[in-house]
């Protein structure tokens, strides 16, 4: 329950106009939100456009969050949103693989050659995340990768838990079809 006192207290100081609570909003969560959005789209580029997004749009939208959810429910809800409708737009560009490895290795010498390194199911369980179709993607991001409930999942995309679940459970069942030849 302290979640909740503390969500409150930032939520007070927020509405208050307090500069130094904004900061801590974005400390607190900058990670999560990227994160879900780097699964979402699969680019650093867009995950760091939809967080900085997410964050503009939490602050301008502090006056009509109630309260009746956490705040990082009401986080996730954002970037969710915003990284659907990404998917969904008709020009969206997506970076090319070589160019991704170029602007990590360019961004980072020393930690670029472990990363280079991953293990080939590391990707193949990337790849097949990344094929999911969206509506399952999001479910699986949100349970398996970020840690939410299924009630939090639910609120977050305005969906039933029922509907959460039988998602989810397709979403994991396409990822074992596709990474069977891993599995012993």
């Amino acid at each position: 329950m302290e979640g909740r006192t503390d969500d409150a207290h930032l939520l007070d100081r927020l509405r208050r106009g307090d500069p130094r609570a904004f900061e801590e909003l974005v400390i607190a969560y900058q990670h999560r939100i990227f994160g879900v959005a780097l699964r979402m789209l699969g680019s650093r580029a867009e995950a760091e456009e939809i967080a900085q997004e997410t964050f503009l749009r939490a602050h301008r939208a502090l006056g009509d969050f109630r309260g009746d959810a956490k705040l990082s429910t009401w986080l996730y809800a954002i970037a969710s949103r915003l990284c659907l409708n990404r998917l969904a737009s008709g020009d969206r560009r997506r970076a090319r693989e070589g160019e991704e490895t170029l602007l990590r290795l360019a961004s980072d010498d020393a930690g670029a050659a472990a990363r280079l390194e991953r293990s080939e199911l590391e990707q193949a369980l990337a790849a097949a995340i990344e094929a999911l179709p969206e509506e399952r993607r999001i479910v699986v991001v949100l349970r398996d990768v970020q840690g939410l409930s299924y009630e939090e999942i639910a609120q977050t995309l305005g969906l039933e838990p029922g509907t959460v679940r039988s998602r989810l459970h397709r979403a994991r069942m396409d990822l074992k079809a596709k990474l069977e030849r891993f599995l012993p």
